[in-house]
């Protein structure tokens, strides 16, 4: 790379370039989303630059969109006079393999580890973790977690390597960019496909092939109410984000490492955001009661997700990634100096798009713009209803990223939006809150970016919801189809080992595998740390007595 992220002498960021993989349903429209801000060609226009996309899916049902937007995308990029050869954006559809050949790849799946990580331990009771009578899925419908991390590695392990080999020219284009990078990782955190296939696939993009120099960003969309019942519904939730978790939370990460090796290192560098979806869907989802019912709520569900998507991607590519890059620092996650040096367990950072406008909802064109205002501050109060963060949490930080209508916006309803994020803001000094407003292209649409850091799992309120649901099923086999992460390993994360009292992991094999992290912790029953001051106190504490005094 020709330039660093980070200028120490200036404080100065040179420009970045976006890439990104999408997993799933969600993350096809994601990259789709980046290609419409129109603004990958505004990056583009450097000659050092280069955009790298690519979408990874089981059927093509839903790409469709995407392979459209590719080659109007190719099509703008020739009206402006930039060579193509600058982006490479591919889609990638796997077909859900013959049964017989899906086995005999899980057959094979501790030759593949064993060539991937000559540590990894040869577990002489090793056995396929989908059960022999399992009837498959076809292409387009639900896919449990562990049938789509089991479809995956079909295809990056078995054959002709067509997955790895789709990978390995990611990360060539990558490299051929000649300005910093970050890679964006999109996939939904409800879904079977996209959340079962990322944890190898992110292991293998960090930890593998690009190694752990450029910054790698979970981008995980939450559930909301509206949303449809698919791969487990609510329970498959609690497996995924205990899975993601053990991923993030340093001491978690530690723990799996500790008898499986580094190849389980966390492998999102940059940083990890969870969208919230629930409030855009309560202020847009009411738009309509007209017409037929499913329809209706299509309609309802695609506008929502549409505007999350468009709306993170346009904030992310602002300045040239710049503005990204400025979000990631207090979250401790781009290398500069003097950022976070340790987040413990609270790794996770929420980035909710809070909708305040919705034309012919509540309020007119043409109507004055006090009913205007006295509708965007009650949307304004629905914040902490609708972001999906129990009662009571803080955090040090948060930024809040505001678009609306130059006539709409005023200092009523600024201070009113300072107050509500106040509820999360530590008391005092030790609290901080970072604003910006600008301007929409639509005079009719005002809505914030509202960046949490230092998050925990059990802050959010889905992942008991989802506990709960996981719990009240008594089907063994149908919670190991909701498990992926260390499957191949022998373990079903969210259950008690049996041999090793108050710890993590049951093996699927009847053996002795297991995790070094607490079982309660798992449960979202271990306290978590009171804030992000006391993780940090903690950390520095046998520091904090060399820090010399002054006159």
């Amino acid at each position: 790379m020709a330039l660093s992220m980070y200028h120490s002498a200036t404080g100065a960021q040179s420009p970045h370039c976006i890439h990104a993989i999408g997993i799933g349903k969600t993350g096809a429209y994601m990259v789709e989303a980046l290609l419409r801000t129109g603004e990958i060609e505004d990056m583009l226009e450097d000659p050092r630059a280069r955009f790298t996309g690519l979408s990874i899916d089981i059927g093509d049902q839903d790409q469709h969109e995407l392979k459209e937007y590719i080659g109007g995308f190719g099509q703008r990029l020739t009206a402006r006079g930039i060579p193509t050869d600058r982006a490479q954006v591919r889609t990638v559809s796997l077909e859900v393999p013959e049964k017989k050949d899906l086995m005999t790849s899980l057959n094979r799946w501790r030759e593949f580890l064993k060539m991937e990580y000559p540590r990894y331990y040869w577990n002489p009771n090793y056995e396929p973790w989908l059960p022999a009578d399992l009837e498959l899925p076809k292409a387009g419908e639900s896919i449990p977690r562990a049938v789509s991390k089991a479809i995956y590695g079909h295809y990056y392990y078995g054959g002709d390597k067509p997955l790895e080999r789709e990978l390995d020219d990611f990360v060539a284009s990558i490299n051929a960019t000649q300005l910093p990078s970050i890679v964006l990782v999109f996939f939904s955190m409800s879904g079977g496909t996209g959340s079962g296939i990322v944890v190898d696939l992110a292991r293998h993009l960090s930890n593998v092939k690009l190694g752990r120099r450029i910054p790698v960003v979970g981008v995980a969309a939450l559930p909301f109410s509206g949303d449809e019942e698919h791969a487990g519904g609510a329970a498959a939730l609690f497996p995924t984000m205990n899975e993601i978790d053990c991923m993030l939370d340093d001491a978690k990460n530690q723990g799996v490492m500790a008898v499986w090796g580094d190849l389980y290192k966390n492998p999102f560098t940059g940083g990890f955001f969870a969208l919230p979806q629930e409030h855009s869907w309560q202020r847009l989802g009411s738009y309509t009661k007209a017409g037929k019912p499913a329809v209706r709520d299509h309609l309802r569900k695609m506008v929502t997700r549409k505007f999350i998507n468009d709306s993170f991607t346009r904030f992310v590519v602002q300045d040239y990634g710049r503005l990204l890059f400025k979000m990631l620092r207090p979250a401790g996650f781009t290398g500069a100096p003097h950022e976070r040096n340790i987040s413990g367990d609270r790794t996770w950072t929420v980035f909710d798009v809070a909708k305040y406008t919705h034309p012919g909802v509540e309020v007119l064109p043409g109507e004055p713009k006090s009913k205007w205002r006295d509708v965007m501050g009650k949307w304004i109060g629905y914040i902490p209803k609708f972001s999906g963060l129990r009662d009571g949490f803080k955090t040090d930080y948060i930024e809040a990223h505001t678009v609306a209508p130059r006539e709409l916006w005023n200092d009523t309803l600024q201070k009113k939006l300072e107050a509500t994020l106040g509820e999360y803001v530590l008391d005092g000094e030790d609290g901080t809150i970072n604003t910006s407003v600008g301007e929409f292209f639509d005079e009719l649409t005002a809505y914030s970016n509202i960046v949490i850091p230092g998050v925990a799992k059990s802050d959010f309120t889905a992942f008991f919801a989802a506990r709960d649901a996981y719990d009240a099923i008594e089907s063994w086999e149908e919670k190991l189809l909701m498990h992926s992460w260390i499957l191949d390993l022998g373990v079903m994360l969210s259950e008690q080992s049996i041999r090793f009292d108050g710890m993590a992991g049951e093996c699927i094999w009847g053996c002795a595998c297991w995790v070094v992290v607490p079982h309660e912790a798992i449960r979202g029953d271990a306290p978590a740390s009171k804030d992000l001051t006391e993780v940090q106190a903690q950390h520095i504490a046998m520091m904090t007595t060399t820090v010399v005094p002054t006159p």
